[in-house]
């Protein structure tokens, strides 16, 4: 169905900057392998978050979510060892492409619940699955949902360096986010994994990157998108997982004006909180507002005023859509996969929240559409 309102709408270099780039790229004769703008972007990325860290490209944040598991967890201990630690903890609360990566290096997800509060993975489910399954559990994969950078990430390094494992962070649409405590997302953890999908706050088109402070990290997932190779040949697990240059070039210029873009998209979330303020029970996710804003996503008070509002914009024209559902633990391929506990509040709150727009120029009608739709839900008293 077309909308006259999209979801997204992500804006781009104008394309004679592009065709400017591209030039440049072809008479270097130098399109992907590494070349001067791949190096340049990293460097620039890195230099985001802080001047200590480095960064590794990636054509897409699947392979880089991948890069960086195979990386910090190495190869899966062999099946006749008498203790397999093969499980990875990951929120159910989340995109498949999370949990298809720790499959892909050859383990499994262990899902637990989120906050009801926050949204965000659950702390204390955990502490549980690694209090039950300690020997059976490589690492984690922490999800900061929607980009919102997670207010409890120190106690969460905590969790991991108690026991003695790696603290990956899916910070997918989190690249320009801050935490609450006042640090750049991608300064925490392990590392962090960014997607730069056109989807994305940061779009490039296809891409995504690693950044860490650990630069031997760097190093070794770079060697990993470029087949494992290293002095000697290929000396590790790896793939062709390259960033090119068109898509490095694309994302120099939009450095040029990101913070511009970040402040437009978190004044349409502050434009969105206000209307909400009419509708009794709903509330943005806490610290959206930090976040770079991917879409603004509204927790609702029941699956009732989350669907009335869903059909209301969509014949509006507005697209809207909802997240994350179904969770991934209710999807075919994750069905049998361990859980710790119920996941009773992933389910809930799967069915309680509504995203909405966040593009620049999204039209002012999406705002009046939206009070109306809440005026009408409201109870009015006599």
């Amino acid at each position: 169905m077309s909308y006259e309102v999209p979801f997204i709408r992500p804006v781009f270099p104008p394309a004679a900057t592009i065709a400017s780039d591209v030039t440049d790229i072809v008479e270097s004769n130098w399109f992907t392998n590494f070349g001067p703008k791949e190096r340049d972007f990293a460097t620039r990325i890195a230099a985001f978050v802080g001047d200590d860290f480095g960064a590794a490209t990636f054509c897409n944040a699947t392979i880089a979510l991948v890069a960086a598991l195979s990386v910090v967890l190495g190869d899966p201990v062999p099946t006749d060892t008498p203790v397999r630690r093969r499980f990875v903890i990951v929120p159910s609360f989340t995109f498949a492409a999370g949990p298809q990566s720790i499959q892909a290096v050859g383990r499994e997800p262990l899902f637990i619940d989120v906050d009801g509060e926050t949204l965000q993975p659950s702390l204390a489910a955990a502490r549980d699955a690694l209090r039950d399954r300690q020997s059976e559990i490589d690492g984690i994969l922490l999800c900061n949902s929607f980009g919102v950078g997670n207010p409890d990430v120190g106690a969460w390094e905590e969790l991991a360096a108690e026991h003695g494992v790696p603290l990956v962070i899916d910070s997918a649409a989190g690249f320009g986010s801050v935490y609450p405590d006042g640090a750049p997302v991608g300064a925490r953890g392990t590392c962090e994994v960014f997607s730069f999908h056109a989807t994305k706050p940061f779009a490039i088109g296809e891409g995504g990157a690693i950044i860490s402070r650990d630069l031997d990290l760097i190093e070794s997932a770079r060697s990993y998108s470029n087949f494992g190779f290293a002095s000697g040949g290929s000396v590790r697990a790896g793939l062709n997982g390259k960033l090119q240059e068109i898509n490095a070039a694309i994302g120099l210029r939009q450095l040029e004006r990101f913070e511009e873009s970040l402040r437009r998209r978190r004044e349409l979330l502050r434009r969105y909180a206000l209307v909400f303020e009419g509708l009794p029970g709903a509330r943005l996710v806490p610290h959206a507002e930090l976040s770079s804003v991917c879409f603004a996503t509204i927790v609702l008070p029941d699956e009732g005023t989350r669907d009335a509002i869903l059909a209301g914009m969509r014949a509006a024209g507005v697209e809207a859509r909802v997240y994350y559902a179904p969770p991934v633990h209710q999807q075919p391929r994750f069905v049998g996969a361990v859980r710790q506990g119920t996941l009773a509040t992933t389910d809930a709150m799967s069915r309680r929240c509504i995203a909405l727009p966040v593009f620049e120029g999204l039209p002012e009608q999406v705002f009046h559409h939206l009070a109306d739709i809440i005026d009408r839900l409201t109870p009015r008293s006599t």
